[in-house]
């Protein structure tokens, strides 16, 4: 290993010094302690500004760790308590956070090494654990840290893989066993969930500024001061991408529900009294007319998809068995999307809040089948009457048996 220069950063000779295997690890406590600090700081910069409701000048710091360290578990799968109901919605902008971290320090001091790979999975699961054990309720802290422990191991394996591989590159050569129309068909049902998010994303930021007046109306009337809206701006952001996933079920059709009682459809909207959260303000306010066809964007975008897939697909049976894979790949992916946008978010009516996953799914799946069978049968009635105009299907005389002819022996 080279020595290090006395140019370089410290941060870089202390890495050069250590085992290329240990990076791993390195990254992975790093990640879990930066990903804390992501929710922590803001919590404390917020009470520190605050004033106390005694009128004293403390600092409630355990208040704001408290608050913080409920955040993160939510974000990485474990239930909290406040009040004595139990919340559970997940902010997924919190595991995103947390797999960009671990990209990103993985790139930079994990090694190409399975042993790299195990260390800054296993080191982030720890930490996950810790600040499980520490935020569970007295007395029974071991199911939270467990379940941290696990949520954080599913984040951080991806994430380490994804950094190494973008720092050294890597190839599995196991992917070259699976069929090509499997790795074609995974390719179109991804790329086809990705573009129903990426529109569900954009549909919600339309409703957002429709709602401008509302949101504003709603962070107005809690008073807040500059520190507490940040905190309470950055919370928001977290649920963000939630938000995009209930998007998702609306856009299918089903919609989805903020509170028992309340819906949110297309066709339909039901609402009921909501908690004073600007980000609430952001919901759909219209329904029927022409909203009612919005499912039809689903069908769309599932034409789009498989058009700019053809050429790597093409349109035999072994298309037909790609495209099984592709519905069966969105299919999985919706009811993912919703299991995991769904939970609690309050007592009462907010214990459920978000989308049924069954009818998204078998409803999103055949919008997504409906859409995959236009173009195949639009492309088939191309082949059709294109060989109809050019005579195709008059019969073939067959071709001479043409030989070379043999080198002469010598």
């Amino acid at each position: 290993m080279p020595a290090a220069t006395p140019r370089q950063p410290r941060l870089d000779r202390l890495r050069a010094a250590l085992p290329g295997w240990l990076g791993g690890a390195l990254a992975g406590a790093q990640s879990a302690a930066l990903s804390y600090l992501v929710v922590l700081a803001p919590a404390l910069a917020a009470v520190a500004g605050a004033p106390s409701l005694d009128g004293s000048a403390a600092v409630d710091w355990p208040g704001a760790a408290t608050v913080a360290t409920a955040v993160w578990l939510l974000g990485h799968g474990v239930p909290v308590t406040f009040g004595g109901a139990t919340v559970s919605l997940v902010p997924l902008g919190m595991p995103l956070v947390s797999f960009a971290i671990l990209v990103a320090l993985a790139r930079r001091f994990a090694s190409k090494t399975w042993t790299s790979w195990a260390l800054g999975v296993t080191a982030f699961a720890a930490g996950a654990a810790l600040i499980g054990w520490l935020g569970g309720p007295a007395g029974d802290r071991a199911p939270s840290a467990t379940r941290a422990a696990l949520v954080g191991a599913v984040i951080a394996a991806p994430a380490v893989a994804t950094g190494i591989w973008r720092a050294h590159g890597a190839r599995l050569q196991l992917l070259d066993r699976i069929p090509g129309e499997v790795r074609a068909g995974m390719r179109l049902g991804l790329g086809t969930l990705a573009g129903l998010v990426a529109t569900a994303a954009a549909l919600g930021g339309a409703w957002a500024v429709l709602g401008m007046d509302r949101i504003a109306t709603i962070a107005s009337s809690l008073h807040m001061d500059p520190l507490g809206a940040g905190a309470l701006a950055l919370g928001e952001t977290l649920y963000v991408p939630t938000m995009v996933c209930w998007m998702v079920a609306w856009l299918v059709g089903p919609g989805f529900i903020v509170g028992t009682g309340s819906l949110y459809a297309p066709d339909v909207v039901t609402p009921d009294t909501l908690p004073a959260v600007p980000l609430l303000g952001a919901l759909p306010t219209a329904a029927g007319g022409w909203w009612a066809w919005a499912p039809l964007v689903v069908v769309a975008l599932a034409v789009l998809a498989r058009a700019g897939l053809h050429r790597r697909i093409g349109s035999d049976w072994a298309s037909a068995r790609a495209t099984g894979v592709a519905i069966a790949v969105v299919a999985v992916g919706l009811v993912t999307l919703m299991a995991v946008s769904s939970g609690s978010a309050g007592p009462g009516r907010l214990g459920e809040v978000g989308a049924e996953p069954v009818p998204v799914m078998l409803i999103g799946t055949a919008l997504v089948g409906a859409g995959y069978g236009l173009v195949a049968g639009a492309v088939a009635g191309w082949r059709w009457a294109r060989g109809r105009l050019r005579g195709d299907d008059a019969p073939v005389a067959p071709a001479p048996d043409v030989r070379e002819p043999s080198a002469p022996a010598r």
